[in-house]
């Protein structure tokens, strides 16, 4: 009786004694790529916790920057359908892929210091003329992941209905060091091209 009564003021002491993690409404863990929107206002934090994406619900489709320190709050874009978004390790920059209509979607890189994002697009096309030159009436840039503070993977695919009618998919590791495109490099880590089959997916990510 005693041991077990001790074994139960034991329990009780550990679970008062430990610290118990709280989030506000809508906040998501650091690092990693976010959906949005969802049907509520989220928070996602930089991962030195000094800044936040704040994204508005369905009904707004909004993406704000806000300083954590003075919560001063600077408007980063309005969207029409879908995005995804994700800091950088170093927490001085994101990215946004922009699924505006059904069949394009464009790639950004914002920093927290600059009001001019890079749009992944225009640096790829102009340093690859395969892509640039590739017929396609569905065409999606996205980001996957980051590579480094200064590296991202990107994947531009999708189809084009031209006879004959292909499916394409390029993945490049793309490196800067701000807005300015002419400091980017791009390098190609994989290309695939084949007959369209509607089936099967145009993108890996």
């Amino acid at each position: 009786m005693k041991g077990r009564l001790a074994l139960k003021l034991a329990f009780f002491v550990a679970v008062v004694a430990s610290p118990i993690a709280s989030s506000p409404q809508g906040s998501r863990p650091r690092g990693g790529v976010v959906s949005l929107p969802t049907e509520r206002t989220e928070t996602i934090p930089s991962p030195d916790g000094a800044w936040a994406l704040i994204a508005g619900p369905i009904s707004e489709r909004t993406i704000i920057l806000e300083n954590l320190s003075d919560h001063k709050q600077t408007l980063v874009k309005e969207y029409e359908r879908s995005v995804q978004v994700g800091w950088s390790p170093d927490s001085r920059a994101f990215f946004v892929n922009d699924a505006y209509v059904s069949n394009l979607e464009d790639a950004f890189v914002y920093w927290i210091d600059s009001k001019k994002p890079l749009l992944l697009n225009d640096a790829i096309r102009g340093r690859d003329k395969e892509a640039d030159m590739f017929p396609a009436d569905h065409a999606y840039f996205q980001v996957g992941r980051w590579l480094s503070a200064h590296e991202v993977l990107v994947e531009y695919c999708g189809h084009g209905g031209e006879n004959p009618a292909q499916q394409f998919d390029f993945v490049y590791a793309v490196s800067f060091a701000g807005p300015d495109e002419s400091k980017v490099r791009i390098h190609r880590v994989s290309r695939t091209v084949r007959p369209l089959n509607l089936s099967a997916p145009d993108c890996k990510f």
